[in-house]
């Protein structure tokens, strides 16, 4: 009784010490093979965590994934080893040893990631139109209009009065009676010219 006491306290010693082990190297999901089976057959992880096998038979075991996925090495009883899976999906393995006698399954599930807000596009300012300036029409030349050269208005000649003294009566004794010695002058003048015309007369004559 003390014996097999004794070997059941060895055992309970190496399952803790596989599960430490397997905390230590970082596992995220234990396998344990006894009995030529996988246990549990199904384990679930998160993307990037590992899942360990340890090999509790006699015989060796490994696990391998179908379709040239990864495998474990060959592991002898009590040996251990852990593969990490970084890619979500649900992937199925079975003994590289003893085939599909032996099988089990791993589910991936996405890690849960922070949304990371999307950055707002930067709007470029829309720099406002360029607004063409109208045209100003230039004032059309007003004609002026030719200064109206106004005729001159004719300005009437100044009537002239004339006034005409009344005549006197010569006073008697002046020369404008006719009796004075300037009609005599005048008298002897004209016989002159008279005779002096009558002379050249005669001499053209001859």
């Amino acid at each position: 009784m003390r014996v097999r006491a004794a070997r059941l306290g060895i055992l309970a010693a190496l399952v803790l010490f596989s599960a430490l082990a397997s905390t230590a190297a970082g596992a995220n999901a234990s396998v344990e093979i006894a009995g030529f089976a996988f246990s549990p057959s199904s384990v679930t992880v998160i993307a990037g965590e590992t899942v360990t096998w340890t090999n509790r038979d006699s015989a060796q075991h490994s696990a391998a994934f179908a379709n040239g996925g990864p495998r474990t090495r060959a592991l002898s009883k009590d040996q251990s080893a852990s593969l990490q899976f970084t890619t979500a999906g649900t992937f199925s393995y079975v003994c590289g040893i003893h085939g599909a006698s032996m099988s089990g399954t791993v589910i991936v599930i996405a890690a849960a990631t922070t949304p990371v807000p999307t950055p707002r596009p930067t709007v470029a300012p829309t720099a406002p139109p360029t607004v063409e300036p109208t045209p100003t029409a230039s004032p059309a030349p007003t004609a002026s209009a030719a200064p109206t050269s106004a005729a001159p208005s004719a300005t009437a000649a100044p009537t002239a009065a004339v006034v005409v003294p009344p005549q006197q009566a010569p006073a008697p004794g002046s020369s404008n009676d006719g009796s004075g010695p300037n009609a005599l002058l005048i008298g002897g003048a004209v016989v002159a010219l008279i005779a002096v015309a009558a002379a050249a007369l005669t001499r053209i004559r001859r």
